[in-house]
Parts: structure tokens; C-alpha cells; sequence
């Protein structure tokens, strides 16, 4: 039979040494485990960041065969930031396109341990500097793009846009 201790005021309880004890124990392992953490996080940030932007280019397809209406995603390399928007009047003037929110946002924007560090429209190559758009057209067809997204970490993943299908694929 095991018996409690008792502190100084004769009740069963822990030491002030014993209570330290073990703080500094789940201090040591969650110190250790910390990296880990990191890592899961980052994991599931590039994961969300990437259904997002599937999630922008699909509806922003889906949209422009829905509405008949031509549609733009942009793109902003540097800041890391993306768009779509809809074509307002052809008839009027074919140049002027407004905001499209889609999927509840007004756009998708990159975690920063995630860059596009590559983007080809229509088989040519974005500026790196410049923003560049991806046509969706009431049809159905898409310009066709390929964007290679880099972690910090320096692992490449490849979104492609497929120009007659506009069906979008991720590969690592």
C-alpha cells in the first residue's frame, strides 16, 4: 500500500520542488518539439494557400462559362497576390474589367514562406515584375499556364492550367 505525502499543514499534496519538477520537464519538450510544430505549420499554410488558389482559378473558369463573360485572374508575382476579374462590358469597351470576389474573397494572397518564383502564360514567361493575367473565356478555354510556387525551403510545387479542359492539377 502506497502512502501520500502530506505538507506541512498535514494534507496529501506536491512539493514545490516536485511542481517545478515537472514544469521543467513539459518546458524541455515542448522546447524540442517546437521545430517540429514549425514545420506541420508551414505544411498546412502552403496546403490552404494552394486549394485557395485551385479554389480562384476553377471558379473564376466556372464563372466565365456560367456568365458568358470573359474573365481575368491576375497575378502580382512580387507581392504574392492574386485576383480575378470579370470583363464589364464588351460591347462598350473590351479593356475594362472589374473585381470579381470569388469564393468569399476579394483575393488570394501567398503566405510568405511561399513565392511564385515562376509563371508562363500562353507559353511565354511572365516578367517577374510585372502583373500578368490568365483569360478564361466564356467557352470554356483558358490561355493555358504553368506557375511554380517555392517554399523557404527551397521545394518547388507546379500548378498547371490546361488551356482547352481548364482543369487544374498540382504536382510536387
Amino acid at each position: 500500500m502506497t502512502r501520500r505525502r502530506e505538507t506541512s499543514r498535514g494534507g496529501p499534496g506536491f512539493t514545490l520542488i516536485e511542481l517545478l519538477v515537472v514544469m521543467a520537464i513539459v518546458a524541455i519538450g515542448f522546447f524540442a518539439l517546437r521545430p517540429s510544430f514549425g514545420g506541420v505549420l508551414r505544411g498546412a499554410e502552403r496546403r490552404a494557400a494552394l486549394r485557395k488558389l485551385v479554389g480562384l482559378l476553377t471558379s473564376a473558369r466556372t464563372h466565365a462559362v456560367a456568365q458568358g463573360r470573359l474573365v481575368r485572374v491576375m497575378c502580382n508575382p512580387v507581392e504574392g497576390v492574386l485576383w480575378a476579374e470579370v470583363q464589364t462590358d464588351p460591347a462598350v469597351d473590351r479593356s475594362e474589367f472589374e473585381l470579381l470576389p470569388t469564393l468569399n474573397r476579394r483575393e488570394v494572397r501567398l503566405p510568405e514562406s511561399l513565392a511564385l518564383v515562376d509563371m508562363t502564360v500562353s507559353g511565354e514567361t511572365a516578367d517577374a515584375f510585372g502583373q500578368i493575367g490568365i483569360y478564361f473565356y466564356p467557352d470554356g478555354r483558358t490561355d493555358g499556364a504553368e506557375l511554380v510556387l517555392a517554399d523557404d525551403r527551397g521545394r518547388e510545387t507546379r500548378v498547371d492550367l490546361a488551356p482547352t479542359t481548364g482543369r487544374v492539377t498540382v504536382s510536387d
